[in-house]
């Protein structure tokens, strides 16, 4: 990540224009907090974050590998693909710089 860029940023920190790196459910969580919605206090792992950590962790091959493939049609291999892609990134390393 880019310095000055954060990694995590709490719901009061952003705003629906902070949808590019927050995505849809926390720039509305943040929506619901700025506006007195009971909503629990809670972070958002940047987009940016996630990314760096693909990068970082040397994911992002292995599943580019596992999505080659894909038949987007096909239901079946797309939960199984699905599932691949969740435990590379489960069992991915956290990088130290990241920790």
């Amino acid at each position: 990540m880019h310095s000055g860029q954060k990694a995590v940023v709490w719901f009061n920190e952003v705003t629906k224009k902070d949808v590019a790196t927050v995505g849809g459910k926390g720039a509305n969580l943040g929506e619901m907090t700025k506006a007195r919605i009971p909503v629990p206090p809670g972070f958002i792992v940047t987009a940016n974050a996630y990314y760096d950590f693909l990068q970082r962790s040397k994911t992002t091959d292995k599943i580019r590998g596992l999505l080659k493939p894909l038949d987007t049609n096909d239901s079946k291999q797309l939960q199984q693909i699905s599932t691949e892609v969740k435990q590379v990134i489960l069992n991915a390393p956290m990088p130290p710089e990241l920790a």
